[in-house]
């Protein structure tokens, strides 16, 4: 019986089966080299090379905040509460002394919004921000007090209606350059300081928040923000007004790495703050998912270089904002512990903690202090107000100073 043996293979065959053999090879060569240098860039990246550091941690406030989660809490049917409510400044004071008193937080962040203190051109109401700087007094906290245009909180740019309604701002980008709103905004910074620069309760102020930052106060005003010149008259006149010579802080929010105003702001201050949200929400293709910010390596601000950068100018380094809160793509009333958030959990919460040691910071404000409360008072969760106890006022810590503040009734329902 004949054998049969299998055709031989032709040279051109051989060469083409090689290359395409070799091709194979290269391109998972390629690829691994490609997920090692990205693993490379992860590992090597800041926050998992840094060590991590001691700062003082604090806290931010608003009044605004604790109405819009207390008091118009959507999920019970109830809608916005008026500013000029009798009650309104005591049951604002009180909230914060609720935080306060819960967290143990020695250093504050608060700020004194334009359309609060000056309502009316020339009429100015300080009932508010005394309150708020009393009851710190009172509670041995040291407060950072933003100035100027642009507030903690939404809508940021807290421009009253009656200048609005003679500025015709519209889309101009840098509404500093507008002759009415930079003499008004000038003026009322001089007033406001002129008042509070006696308050032992200031250790420090902010000459705007985030000024270089586009915003603005609805969908059609986004493009607005703040000149260089304009935040270094506001710094001029705080320091004219302020005996005590407390210094001033310039902060940014800085999302990528190409945006390079922070340096902008650490020109100009005494000190640089800055803002950090590691977890964004984030959408590719109709799938949403909550993004690292921090994770991404190089594409991602590096905040511990500009601490460096800041001490090489013999300048300290906050963090103004420190995300501790949900970032939420829908109503934040709904979130529970039935119904938590993706975008943030106690575990992100402790990541945020140690994002912030590891920046070299000097000084980190929390963001969230009205919502912890909140939860706490509509779902009876109070984990979170705990869990923030445990940076602001870790055991053996020493206790904040000062008494109980005087208040119109603590039911956190009534304003």
């Amino acid at each position: 019986m004949a054998v049969a043996f299998p055709a031989p293979i032709s040279p051109l065959r051989r060469r083409a089966r090689a290359f395409a053999t070799g091709l194979a090879a290269s391109a998972v060569l390629a690829v691994a080299l490609a997920l090692l240098m990205l693993w490379l860039l992860w590992r090597l990246n800041w926050p998992h090379t840094r060590a991590a550091g001691d700062p003082a941690f604090g806290i931010s406030y608003s009044c605004n905040q604790a109405e819009y989660l207390l008091l118009e809490d959507t999920t019970l049917g109830l809608g916005a509460v008026p500013d000029d409510r009798p009650g309104r400044v005591e049951w604002c004071a009180a909230r914060l002394d609720d935080i306060l008193a819960a967290t143990g937080a020695r250093y504050l962040r608060l700020s004194a919004e334009w359309s609060q203190v000056e309502p009316r051109e020339g009429e100015f109401d300080f009932t508010l921000i005394d309150a708020l700087l009393a009851t710190a007094q009172a509670r041995g906290a040291r407060v950072l007090l933003t100035v100027g245009v642009k507030a903690q909180r939404h809508p940021e740019f807290y421009v009253p209606q009656w200048v609005l309604d003679s500025a015709n701002l519209g889309n101009q980008a840098v509404i500093s350059d507008n002759p009415y709103l930079r003499e008004q905004a000038l003026a009322m910074v001089t007033a406001v300081v002129q008042h509070v620069a006696g308050s032992p309760a200031i250790d420090s102020w902010s000459a705007d928040n985030e000024p270089y930052v586009t915003s603005g106060r609805d969908v059609s005003w986004k493009n607005w923000e703040l000149g260089r010149d304009f935040v270094a008259a506001e710094s001029a006149i705080i320091r004219a007004n302020d005996p005590a010579g407390r210094p001033i802080l310039v902060n940014h929010g800085q999302h990528f790495v190409q945006d390079r105003r922070w340096e902008d702001a650490l020109a100009d201050g005494d000190i640089l703050g800055t803002s950090i949200y590691p977890f964004r929400n984030q959408s590719i293709l109709g799938v949403r998912f909550v993004a690292p910010i921090l994770e991404i390596g190089p594409f991602g601000p590096n905040y511990a270089y500009q601490a460096r950068r800041a001490r090489q100018a013999g300048k300290p380094y906050w963090i103004t904002e420190m995300q501790a809160e949900p970032w939420a793509a829908g109503d934040v009333h709904a979130i529970s512990p039935a119904n938590p958030s993706p975008n943030f959990s106690p575990g992100k919460f402790d990541r945020s903690i140690d994002y912030a040691r590891r920046t070299g910071a000097d000084r980190v404000y929390l963001w969230g202090s009205e919502w912890w409360l909140y939860q706490r008072e509509r779902y009876g969760d109070g984990s979170w107000l705990e869990q923030a106890r445990a940076v602001l006022a870790p055991p053996g810590a020493l206790a904040p100073q000062g008494g109980e503040v005087a208040h119109t009734g603590n039911d956190i329902s009534q304003p």
